[in-house]
Order: C-alpha cells, then sequence, then structure tokens
C-alpha cells in the first residue's frame, strides 16, 4: 500500500510540476511545488531535479522496506501562461495546508490543465495594442502607432500560423519578423507613419525574448545555473531569429532600392508614460493569460515602471541604467504585490518587465550591419546586451535583498518566541 501510496503522490506532484514548466514558470519554482507537495504527503526522501526539457523525481519513505521510485518526465511545448503558474501556486498552498485528498488534487490539477487561453481574437488585438503602444517609446507619433498595430498583429497572425506547424521556435520568429519588416517597409514606401524604425520596433515587440531573460536571472538567483544559462542562450537564440529575420528582409529591400525612412522622435511628456505602460502591460496580460482579477493591479505595476524608465531617460542617465531603474521599480512592486495576494511573483513581473528589453539597440545594430558601420554594430550590440544584463541585474538585486530580509524576520521570530 505504501508504493502505491508513493507512486500516486509521484504522478501528482510531476503533473503539477508538468503544468508549471510548460507555463513558463521558473526551475526553482517548479521544484520547490515538486517538494513541497511530496512533503506535505510525509514521504521524508524527496530528490527533484528539473531543466528546461525535463522533470528528475526520486520518492522514499525512509522505511527498511519501502522501495525508492523514480520517474522523469520530458517536457515538450512551453507556453507562457501566468494564470496557470498562479493556480497551481494556489493548488500546492492548499495541498500543504489541508487534508486535501491525492484524488481530488488530481481532479483539481486536471480543470488547471484543461483551462484555455483567451480567444485567438483576444490575442491578435493584445498584440496590436503592444505594437502601438510601444511605439512611443522609442519616438513614434500617432501615425506610426497605428502602422505598428496593423504590424504587430499581421506578424502575430503568422506566428500563429507556423505554430501549428510545429516548426521550431528559431524559424517562426524568423519568418515572423521579416514578414513584419516587410510590411512596416511597404507602408513606410507609401507614406504611412513618419517613421520606420520606432514601428517596426514596436512591431517586434511582442517576439522580444523578456520572459527568457528574467526566468534566466531568476533561477541562476536560486543556483541554477545550467537552467538559467540555457534559458539565457533560449534569450540569444530568439534576438538572433529576430535580428536575422528583420536585417534578411531589409537586405532585400536595399537590393530592390528601397529606402528606409530614418528616425524622426515625436516627444511626448512624462506622464503619457503611464497610459502606454498600461496598455502595453494590458496587452501582455492577454497574451501571457495572466488571471483576470489581477489585471489592474499587473497594469499598474507596468505603467509605473514605464513611467520610471522614461524619467530616468529623461534625467539623462542612458537606456542601461533607466532599463535598471525601471526593473528595480518593477521588481519592487511586484515582490509587494505577491506577499500581499499570495500569488507568484512571476506573475506580476512578466508583463511589467518586457517593454524593457532592448528592442531600437537590436534594430540599430542590424542597420549598422547592413550599411557595413560595424563599429557602431559593436556599440549597439554591446549596449543591447548590457541593457538586458541590467534588467536582470535588478531582478536579482530586489529578490536577493528581499529573501535577505526574510531570513531576518524569520531569525527574529524564532528569537522572540524562545
Amino acid at each position: 500500500m505504501k508504493n502505491s501510496f508513493q507512486k500516486r503522490v509521484l504522478i501528482l506532484a510531476l503533473f503539477a510540476g508538468e503544468i508549471m514548466m510548460k507555463s513558463g514558470a521558473e526551475i526553482y519554482r517548479v521544484e520547490d511545488t515538486i517538494t513541497r507537495i511530496c512533503r506535505a504527503c510525509r514521504i521524508d526522501y524527496v530528490e527533484c531535479f528539473a531543466t528546461t526539457t525535463g522533470i528528475f523525481l526520486s520518492l522514499d519513505s525512509g522505511a527498511d522496506e519501502s522501495d525508492m521510485h523514480t520517474f522523469i518526465k520530458r517536457i515538450e511545448g512551453t507556453n507562457i501562461d501566468l494564470c496557470k503558474i498562479s493556480q497551481i501556486n494556489l493548488f500546492s498552498r492548499v495541498f500543504t495546508t489541508t487534508d486535501l485528498s491525492i484524488a481530488d488534487g488530481f481532479e483539481q490539477l486536471r480543470e488547471i490543465n484543461a483551462a484555455k487561453p483567451f480567444h485567438v481574437l483576444f490575442r491578435i488585438l493584445a498584440a496590436m495594442f503592444v505594437g502601438a503602444f510601444v511605439t512611443p517609446y522609442y519616438g513614434g507619433s500617432v501615425p506610426d502607432m497605428i502602422c505598428a498595430a496593423c504590424a504587430s498583429g499581421v506578424s502575430y497572425c503568422i506566428a500563429l500560423g507556423i505554430e501549428k506547424l510545429h516548426f521550431p521556435s528559431f524559424i517562426r520568429i524568423f519568418v515572423s519578423c521579416a514578414g513584419c519588416a516587410l510590411l512596416v517597409l511597404s507602408m513606410s514606401s507609401f507614406g504611412l507613419g513618419h517613421s520606420a524604425s520606432p514601428v517596426l520596433i514596436g512591431a517586434i515587440t511582442i517576439f522580444m525574448p523578456g520572459v527568457a531573460i528574467t526566468n534566466a536571472a531568476r533561477d541562476m538567483l536560486s543556483g541554477d545555473m545550467l537552467s538559467g544559462v540555457a534559458r539565457f542562450t533560449e534569450a540569444l537564440i530568439a534576438a538572433i531569429a529576430i535580428a536575422g529575420g528583420i536585417g534578411a528582409m531589409m537586405k532585400v529591400w536595399f537590393i530592390l532600392g528601397g529606402e528606409i525612412i530614418m528616425w524622426e522622435r515625436a516627444e511626448y511628456k512624462l506622464p503619457f508614460f503611464l497610459l502606454f505602460g498600461f496598455f502595453t502591460a494590458l496587452g501582455f496580460c492577454i497574451l501571457f493569460n495572466a488571471p483576470k482579477k489581477l489585471f489592474p493591479l499587473i497594469c499598474s505595476i507596468g505603467a509605473v515602471g514605464t513611467l520610471s524608465m522614461a524619467g530616468g531617460v529623461s534625467m539623462g542617465y542612458g537606456p542601461v541604467a533607466s532599463a535598471f531603474i525601471g526593473s528595480c521599480i518593477v521588481a519592487i512592486l511586484a515582490e509587494c504585490a505577491s506577499r500581499a495576494g499570495r500569488d507568484a511573483t512571476t506573475v506580476f513581473i512578466l508583463p511589467g518587465i518586457i517593454p524593457f528589453v532592448p528592442g531600437s539597440t537590436i534594430f540599430r545594430t542590424m542597420q549598422d550591419i547592413l550599411s557595413g558601420d560595424f563599429a557602431s554594430a559593436t556599440t549597439n550590440g554591446i549596449e543591447s546586451f548590457a541593457t538586458a544584463g541590467s534588467i536582470a541585474v535588478a531582478l536579482i538585486l530586489i529578490a536577493s535583498v528581499v529573501r535577505l530580509f526574510n531570513a531576518l524576520f524569520r531569525r527574529i521570530e524564532m528569537f522572540l518566541n524562545k
């Protein structure tokens, strides 16, 4: 009976971990959830090792007559689903603090796993929102915002179509960004919009590897160096696919005799960035299927973070320092919201942090390479990596400080209770 019980616990814990991993959760959160579920069932020996492509779990009750059970689960096909991460987080709390049976636990997990994301039309509209409201960050005008919304919606539809054909992620991003670039350049040649640069940057934001960068930073903070390096590599491959798709189409455009309207910045007052940040975060909330009840709070965090970043730029701190400031603000607010709402920090961080990903410098790097200005391309490339690094450092710094204070408060509480 004990062996049968251990098998059921093992399968339950792995099922919860699989849902989290496929929904884009950090490695440390997956391992912690699996371990908590197993120990809540009074299993003394639990060893869990998770990577981006698999989960390895061993259980043993510790008794002389018990057998160790080991299971390997391969993970395929990950998508960002913040609602499922939030629900599994809540499930683990309920399972570990109540007398919820394993059978009831399986039933709840099946319901969570069967939940569908927002309808495809809402997701296309969300992609258009992101493209439109990211464009002003880079000096795009109102006509540019309209063009970016159209390009972002079309490129997202291309990505959905390629995804159904089960092509690798690199191909999906490359083709989608190439199609996006072709549409933006075509609109620019017909005089639609004032500048192709901010339009294109805004339109490709939905493909930026902000999630991979964020999760990589949090995994490395928790000591999961293997997974952290794997996700940083994933982010690098995505960036190469974006730059390659845009660069290839721009090269073809030049060969055919086309021209690109260069940078023409529109200026906005700082309060407008609250609006831009709010609606950008709203778009990502829908794309990432965040819990509906948390939309106002997540969007508010994104708005304040965007205002902080824009404020840093206006004060002359530069893109790297400004991204660091904005990321710190988002991370602090996310940690506070996570503890107030007892939800996963990831749910609050991801929609607000992605606009800080260096889309403009990636675009300018490709422009410089195509024009043969390799010195400027090197400078912009370094700035891209520095900005991405500043985002990661900000997340690691704030999370480390929060953990330090939590450990300190626990020690003080233990001392007072003696």
